[in-house]
Parts: C-alpha cells; sequence; structure tokens
C-alpha cells in the first residue's frame, strides 16, 4: 500500500512538473538597423525562439483601417536601442524619418516616425505568429516619446494576412497608454509590460495568428513580446499513473482474496 501510495505521489509531482509554466522573451532590437520589406506581407523581420516564430511587418492602413499595397511612404521596419528615447522596432517611413544613418544620437529619434499617423494613413506594426501552442498568453512592453502617447492592438486567426483592423478583434475599448516617457523629456521609459495575459481566440501550433499595433503617436516602439506557455503532461506520467492505480488494484485483490481464505 505504500508502496502504491508512493507512485502516486510521484506521478502527482511529476505532473505539476509537466504542466509548469514557461515563459520566452522575444527582444526586437539589438541595434541601430534598417529592416527592407518587399511589399506589405514578405520581408518583415523574423524572430524565432521555442514558444515560436513571430514576424513583424510595417503596414499602411486608410482611414478606413483598410490595409495598403506597398507605396513610397513605408519602407519597411526599422529597430533602435536608443537608450533615452526607447528601445525596439516600428515602421520605417523615409518621407518621415530622414537621416537614419545618424540614428545613434538619440536627438535624431525624437519624435520621428515610429508607428505613426500621418495625414490619411496610419503606419501599423503586424505581427505575424506561427507555431505558438493554444495556452499560449502574451505580455507587450512598448516605449515610446512623450508621456501620453497611447496605442490598440487587434488581434485574429488565418492562414493569410488580414486585410483591415475590421477583419480583427480589438482588445481594448480604450487607447492603452504608454505610461512612463523618454528620460530626454523628463520621462522614465517602462520596463512592464502594458499588455498582460492577452489570448488570440484559435490560436494553436496549426494556425497562424496575427497581431496588429495601431498607435496614435508618433514615435513609438515595439519591445518585447513574453510568451507564457503551459506545458500538456508528457505521456511517461501517464504510465506512471496508470502503475500506481494497477498496484492499488492488485494490492485491493491480494486483500479480499486472503479475507476468503482466512
Amino acid at each position: 500500500m505504500k508502496f502504491a501510495l508512493s507512485i502516486l505521489g510521484l506521478a502527482a509531482g511529476l505532473s505539476l512538473a509537466s504542466v509548469a509554466n514557461a515563459t520566452v522573451t522575444y527582444t526586437f532590437a539589438s541595434g541601430n538597423s534598417i529592416i527592407s520589406q518587399s511589399s506589405v506581407s514578405t520581408g518583415g523581420a523574423t524572430y524565432s525562439q521555442s514558444a515560436g516564430t513571430i514576424t513583424v511587418y510595417d503596414v499602411q492602413t486608410t482611414t478606413g483601417g483598410t490595409f495598403e499595397s506597398q507605396n513610397s511612404s513605408e519602407s519597411g521596419l526599422f529597430t533602435v536601442t536608443a537608450g533615452a528615447n526607447g528601445n525596439g522596432i516600428a515602421p520605417y517611413d523615409p518621407n518621415e524619418y530622414s537621416g537614419f544613418g545618424s540614428a545613434t544620437s538619440t536627438s535624431n529619434l525624437e519624435e520621428q516616425t515610429g508607428i505613426a499617423n500621418f495625414s490619411n494613413f496610419d503606419n501599423v506594426l503586424l505581427l505575424k505568429l506561427t507555431g505558438f501552442a493554444a495556452n499560449s498568453t502574451l505580455s507587450l512592453l512598448l516605449q515610446a516619446g512623450p508621456t501620453d502617447d497611447s496605442f490598440t492592438v487587434y488581434t485574429g486567426t488565418g492562414s493569410s494576412e488580414p486585410g483591415s483592423l475590421g477583419s480583427l478583434t480589438k482588445v481594448d475599448a480604450s487607447p492603452i497608454s504608454v505610461g512612463g516617457g523618454a528620460a530626454a523629456l523628463g520621462g522614465t521609459e517602462p520596463t512592464s509590460p502594458q499588455v498582460t495575459g492577452l489570448t488570440i481566440a484559435g490560436l494553436n501550433s496549426s494556425t497562424t495568428g496575427w497581431i496588429a499595433i495601431q498607435a496614435d503617436c508618433q514615435y513609438l516602439l515595439l519591445d518585447t513580446v513574453t510568451v507564457g506557455t503551459t506545458a500538456t503532461p508528457e505521456p511517461r506520467f501517464y504510465g506512471i499513473l496508470l502503475a500506481a492505480f494497477l498496484g492499488l488494484a492488485g494490492i485491493a485483490y491480494k486483500r479480499r482474496a486472503a479475507q476468503v481464505n482466512a
């Protein structure tokens, strides 16, 4: 009996270990660079880790939220580690972001394009998620210039690129505040995610997930995405559990047999 109970205890311990949460963080900037993108959904920047692959694209939308084809006012993405003015990745618009070659100077980065709202178009950061488990939760950390910057997040699934913001699900009813603010403007860049526990309905390892980030400001960077997953119990756990139950059944059978023969 004690042996069987020990097996059950071991199985329970393995079950707790096998379903423990695992966390992976994607960091989108390791330096200052421009990443070319030949069209809305080709090119981009790809980041792969054990949780899955995130591909980042720059898309433009009309004021109605429809995604536009690549044009001269967007040329892909830029990454920057600007310190006082934020770290991360954002759309690159040469019409608004001139002189990128000297981007190591934080003064040249303040209030430039980022994820921007100019004239009749929005530059939107679009994330494609592949290979992610169904129980994945995501946390997004963004950094910005002024302290009053905010953004809106949309999510969805589908094998092809979404055609508009309207085809996705809006995460919050109101824009999300970035908080903090660039040190150059007297603030402190945030280090804690503004969006936590985000899940995407229908996402699993065989479906493609999408996250669109739209901003109401002129300079906004996606710094990190942290993904939490809960592993499913391993097959060996079920084998040990079965052995434990068989052991208990055997002990019960021997007890009944001994009582009958007594």
